[in-house]
C-alpha cells in the first residue's frame, strides 16, 4: 500500500473519530438532561402523590361531615313532623270544639220547631235530639276570662314549650 492512500484513510479514520466524538458529547448532555428531568419527573410525582392523600383526607372529612348534618337534619325533620301531627290533632279538636259551641249558641238562638236536624254535627245528635225534648240539660253559660299578659314568658307548668304551644294552651283557656 502506498504512503497517500495509507494517509487518506488515515484522514478519514480520524475524521469519522472526531465526527463519533461530537455525537458521543451530544448524546452525553442529552443523557444528563434527561436525568434532571427524571428527578424533576420523580419531584412532579410526589407533589401529585402528596395532594391526592390531601384530597381523599379532605373527601372523607367531607362525608363525614355531611353524614352528621344529615343525621342532625333528619332528627330535626322528624321532630317537626312530630310537631306538625300534634297541631293538626289540636286544630282538629279545636275544630271540633268550635263547631260544638256554635251549635249550642245556635240551639239557644232558635225556636225549638224552627231548628233543622240536617245541620247538626253528627257526633251531637243525641245529645241535641235531648235538649230539644228537654231531657237533657243546656250546657254551663261559657266564662269569658280576662285576657292574657302581653308578655311571652312562661307561666306555671309552661316551662320547655314553644311560643305557639304556650300561645295555643292560653287560647283553650280563654275559651273556657
Amino acid at each position: 500500500m502506498s504512503p497517500t492512500v495509507s494517509l487518506v484513510l488515515d484522514l478519514v479514520m480520524m475524521g469519522l473519530l472526531v465526527a463519533t466524538i461530537a455525537y458521543a458529547i451530544i448524546l452525553n448532555r442529552q443523557i444528563v438532561r434527561l436525568r434532571e428531568s427524571r428527578s424533576e419527573l420523580a419531584e412532579l410525582i410526589q407533589g401529585l402523590n402528596d395532594a391526592m392523600a390531601k384530597a381523599d383526607t379532605s373527601v372523607r372529612g367531607m362525608k363525614a361531615t355531611a353524614h352528621n348534618t344529615g343525621e342532625g337534619l333528619q332528627k330535626t325533620i322528624d321532630k317537626a313532623a312530630t310537631l306538625r301531627d300534634e297541631l293538626q290533632f289540636m286544630i282538629e279538636a279545636g275544630n271540633t270544639l268550635a263547631d260544638r259551641l256554635s251549635g249550642f249558641s245556635d240551639d239557644r238562638s232558635r225556636p225549638a220547631a224552627a231548628k233543622p236536624a240536617a245541620g247538626r254535627p253528627q257526633g251531637l245528635r243525641p245529645l241535641l235530639d235531648e235538649l230539644d225534648e228537654g231531657r237533657a240539660a243546656p250546657p254551663p253559660p261559657v266564662a269569658r276570662r280576662a285576657p292574657p299578659p302581653d308578655d311571652d314568658r312562661p307561666r306555671d307548668g309552661e316551662e320547655g314549650l314553644s311560643r305557639a304551644e304556650r300561645e295555643l294552651l292560653r287560647a283553650i283557656e280563654n275559651r273556657r
